[in-house]
């Protein structure tokens, strides 16, 4: 009876749970028969198909969001696994915009694999697809394909004709030629591969689709005014075109109004004068000027010298060279800049930024009015043509183009296809290695003025294939235009293992992040989409792989205000969890294409800059006087044209004014930008080596740097001429102490350097053979002679606004010995050097007496353009600072300091095109490693240090327990004294 009776409970509770789930069924049934047929002929449905992994619900609805609203999306995963099964159902609130998506989404490349979008019909999309698409956990997204036969709506039919031989269903024909066609392509693209030749020049060239990615999606014509909305965007369409036929014209009046034989004429009588001092040279250009009645501009005069040199009608004169170099500055910092802009495109970044410019035909976040963009613009946005556009530049103004740093803008570059990154990367190294090695190496009768002749895509049939992303590395290594740097551009909640682990094997080695402010609140309101903690882990995790870090801070946002952008200011510099290497401030400006372009029309935002300019003028000046010594702040403003500036900061030359009011108030900018000693260099015995200690995320860091004696001024730096009178005053004073000197240098180079501290201390005068010693041999000496003389060693403190030759940035991770790499495994226990980096005029790194694409700047005494003459040129005869030993010093004190710190290793993230410099000092890039780190074991000076240690420890007992006989002996004597006793 107990029995019966529980079976019936069973029984009634079953029978009632599937009455309950069959209500349930029936109730979404009926609710989705609604939905598919009042809201499908409103709403739209894409499938995706052949999804990469990794590619899940937040990524897909993240990536599509930018095109409009999705009510519902259906990722198909594996009822065992969940995994996804590679494909998905996504509703979009308009038709029109599933439309779109379908179109512009198909055989599009996304993780190096392109998907297909296809748009369904509403009866297509069964009543049952949707049912539990909003769940959660183990359940999601599971689809039963058995019941739901999307393409005509019906049960799926599995009667197939079965094949007798196999057992396998019979392919239909549509799937045998799809199949039939694949393997007719692996075919043809083993072939091609293996008739590659990658040792050859002429080797066959790899696909290309970085330049037609970039003519695929830009704007042109009438289309670019069709898509204005406001007077303010039309302006600035109108300005973009305005700029370009300038330009145009320009360039075709040069080429057309130069009377050229006249030109070469110019220079060889030029040359035939004395140009060895700056009286002889203005004599000189004055009677040539007056001879030939012509006033060549300098561009001009490069071109013709260039031109005559190839030819070998004349000598290479380097005075020549360096009087007529154009704007110096370009190569003053030890390298050549060039910056290459990526494709537009809906995977130039998927977020939409408030303040963020999405001007159609552009990258995320740029305006076509910008140089560097204006730049791109004219070569399709294609980065082998942007490289030789601006290199082809930099040579017909004098620079060297032999070290040069990329960066790279547009977007977000952590969200292109795979594919389009690799490929990029490839053709900067590609134009790189082409730009000196065929075409003046290997064509002799290509030179600077049929460069300038020739338009720009008619000269890629002169140059060889293009090989792999690993091949032009190589190359590059000992290409005479080198890579010696390369910026990448993301945002922090981009940043992840897995994203270094592909910077790195693209060559990058430094990272621009958009951190914009460390306010939370103010972050949400610009629907910025990451917070300030992201930002602070982000640089962590860069600054522990040995990456350079370079952060974006912006005022003057959309309910920010002075008093919160000195705050933030002040965090940034005060906090160990932000120091950066690297700033960009670019105060916030209201530019067409943007949101708050319309917040500002309509009156709810209105930039603090707006009711008084003064107040930003007044934060950068109080910011950049309490910049660190070891930030460089590369930019105060963006380069935004003032026609595409609707309302903000309107004064394209703010860092002059910040620089002039700095003056006025007697202050100066310690960042390195305004302390690189350009082409001032002193004399070598001047020089400091600096050291300054600093806590960051979660590290230590030691900021060394070659400075000179010289103050360089209030402001943003000394002008020339202040420099000249300062440096020569300087240099007569320095005569009478150095004799002074000579004695202190002996005790404070041996002992100073030993003092460890989170201040500022110098080794002065470190020579080229200064004797290697361990640091705690002179901390030994330091105590003993202090304790034994009664007195502290000599320390010297160095100027705050001295010079700055050259820096070494080295790293200890807190743990760094004990724990393994979390990202690049080589790196567990290794000392890190995230830059070495020597300043002054560019210095070829071979020096060639044979024509080559730009002048050379050699070893003898450095002319500045401005004027024609330098503060050198009075006849001080003094070296450059490039290739002095500088470099290499720096690496031996920071190898010390390593062995000091207990490291058997040391590594250095280096560009591709100095490798083989750190090769030179033993270091070696491991065979296991994917960081492509150059590592040196420093097991021997390990050892050797330690039994240094040993030894010293001995010394010191012996020392000390000698003293303490000796003071116990004269303690007895005294006490035996008083008493009255005999000894």
């Amino acid at each position: 009876m107990v029995a019966a009776a529980a079976e019936s409970s069973k029984t009634s509770k079953k029978t009632a749970v599937t009455k309950k789930t069959a209500a349930n069924v029936e109730k979404k049934s009926s609710k989705n028969k609604k939905l598919t047929g009042s809201w499908a002929r409103r709403r739209g449905v894409v499938r995706l198909g052949r999804l990469p992994t990794g590619f899940y619900e937040p990524e897909i609805r993240k990536f599509l969001s930018q095109f409009g609203t999705i009510t519902r999306l259906r990722l198909a995963r594996s009822k065992r696994s969940t995994r996804s099964k590679g494909y998905a159902f996504v509703e979009f609130k308009s038709h029109d915009v599933a439309e779109v998506v379908a179109k512009d989404m198909d055989k599009y490349f996304i993780m190096q694999k392109p998907i297909s979008a296809k748009l369904l019909e509403p009866s297509q999309v069964h009543e049952a697809l949707w049912d539990g698409c909003t769940k959660s956990g183990k359940g999601r997204g599971i689809i039963n394909m058995k019941r739901i036969h999307v393409k005509d709506n019906k049960e799926k039919n599995n009667s197939r004709p079965i094949d007798e031989a196999t057992g396998l269903p019979l392919l239909s024909e549509a799937a045998k030629s799809r199949k039939e066609a694949k393997r007719d392509a692996v075919k043809r693209d083993t072939a091609e591969v293996r008739n590659v030749d990658s040792s050859s020049a002429d080797s066959a060239a790899l696909p290309d689709t970085t330049a037609e990615i970039g003519k695929e999606h830009m704007v042109e014509g009438q289309q670019q005014y069709d898509i204005c909305t406001t007077e303010a965007q039309t302006k600035h369409m109108k300005a973009k075109d305005l700029y370009t036929e300038e330009w145009t014209e320009y360039q075709q009046r040069v080429k057309e109004d130069t009377d050229w034989p006249k030109v070469e004429e110019f220079v060889k009588e030029l040359l035939d004068c004395d140009l060895s001092t700056e009286q002889s040279y203005k004599a000189a250009y004055r009677g040539t000027l007056r001879k030939a009645k012509l006033v060549p501009s300098k561009a001009q005069l490069q071109a013709a010298y260039t031109t005559l040199v190839t030819r070998g009608d004349v000598q290479r004169n380097e005075h020549f060279e360096r009087i007529f170099l154009k704007k110096s500055i370009r190569s003053n910092s030890g390298v050549v800049v060039i910056t290459i802009v990526t494709a537009p495109g809906p995977f130039s970044c998927p977020n939409d930024c408030y303040y963020c410019p999405n001007e159609p035909g552009q990258p995320r976040s740029y305006l076509s009015t910008e140089p560097a963009v204006a730049r791109a613009n004219q070569n399709k946005f294609d980065p082998v043509l942007q490289f030789w556009d601006r290199a082809t530049t930099l040579a017909r103004q004098g620079h060297t183009v032999d070290k040069v740093e990329i960066i790279v803008l547009g977007g977000t570059w952590s969200f292109y296809p795979h594919e389009y990154q690799e490929q990029f990367c490839r053709d900067l190294f590609y134009a790189a290695n082409v730009f000196n090695e065929v075409a003046i190496a290997k064509n002799r009768k290509l030179n600077v003025s049929s460069l300038e002749a020739h338009s720009m895509p008619s000269l890629n049939s002169l140059y060889r294939g293009k090989l792999s992303l690993e091949e032009e590395q190589v190359r590059n290594e000992v290409a005479d235009c080198k890579i010696i740097g390369l910026t990448l551009e993301t945002r922090p909640d981009y940043i992840n293992p897995t994203e270094l682990r592909r910077l790195r094997t693209l060559g990058c080695t430094r990272v621009q992040i958009g951190v914009q402010h460390t306010d939370n609140q103010i972050l949400k309101t610009i629907n910025r989409g990451h917070t300030v903690e992201d930002s602070i882990k982000a640089v962590k995790l860069l600054k522990e792989s040995c990456f350079k870090v370079d952060i974006h801070l912006m005022p003057d946002l959309p309910t920010s205000d002075p008093e919160k952008d000195r705050e933030m200011f002040q965090f940034v510099l005060e906090t160990p969890y932000l120091q950066a290497d690297h700033w960009k401030i670019y105060p916030c400006e209201v530019t067409p294409f943007s949101t708050i372009e319309k917040w500002y029309s309509e009156g709810t935002y209105m930039p603090y800059t707006e009711k008084d300019p003064k107040l930003l003028v007044d934060l950068l000046v109080w910011t950049k006087a309490r910049v660190h010594p070891w930030i460089r702040l590369n930019r105060v403003i963006r380069d935004i044209p003032e026609v595409s500036i609707i309302a903000g900061n309107q004064n394209t030359n703010l860092r002059q004014m910040v620089f002039k009011e700095l003056a006025k108030q007697g202050k100066y900018c310690r960042c390195i930008r305004c302390r690189e000693v350009r082409d001032w260099p002193e004399d070598e015995s001047l020089l400091q080596l600096v050291k300054r200690w600093y806590r960051s995320s979660d590290g230590d860091e030691c900021f060394l740097s070659f400075e000179g004696s010289i103050d360089r001024g209030v402001g943003g730096g000394a002008t020339e001429r202040g420099m000249k009178k300062r440096q020569k005053k300087q240099e007569k004073k320095s005569k009478k102490q150095r004799r002074k000197d000579a004695a202190q240098e002996t005790t404070s180079s041996s002992a100073s350097s030993a003092i460890m501290g989170a201040g500022v201390f110098v080794v002065n005068k470190l020579s080229a053979g200064a004797e290697k010693c361990v640091a705690v041999q002179q901390a030994a000496w330091k105590s003993a002679r202090a304790w034994v003389l009664g007195r502290s060693v000599y320390e010297s403190q160095p100027k705050d606004n001295a010079p700055l030759y050259g820096l070494l940035r080295l790293r200890f991770n807190d743990n760094g010995l004990e724990q393994k790499h979390k990202v690049f495994a080589e790196l567990s226990g290794c000392a890190l050097i995230r830059e070495l980096h020597v300043y002054g005029t560019v210095q070829a790194a071979r020096q060639h007496k044979s024509n080559r694409a730009m002048s050379q700047i050699s070893n003898a005494t450095s002319l500045q353009s401005s004027g024609h003459v330098s503060s050198a040129a009075g006849g001080t005869d003094v070296a450059p600072v490039q290739h002095t030993g500088l470099g290499r010093r720096l690496l031996a004190e920071a190898e010390r300091m390593a062995v000091e710190r207990g490291y058997s290793k040391i590594a250095v993230i280096s560009g591709v095109g100095v490798r083989n410099y750190y090769r030179k000092f033993g270091y070696e890039m491991p065979s296991e490693g994917v960081g492509h780190f150059l590592i040196k074991d420093l097991s021997a000076e390990l050892k050797e240090h330690e039994a240094a240690v040993r030894q010293l420890k001995r010394r010191q007992i012996l020392l000390e327990t000698t003293a303490m006989v000796g003071l116990a002996a004269v303690c007895g004597a005294g006490i035996a004294y008083l008493s009255g006793r005999k000894l």
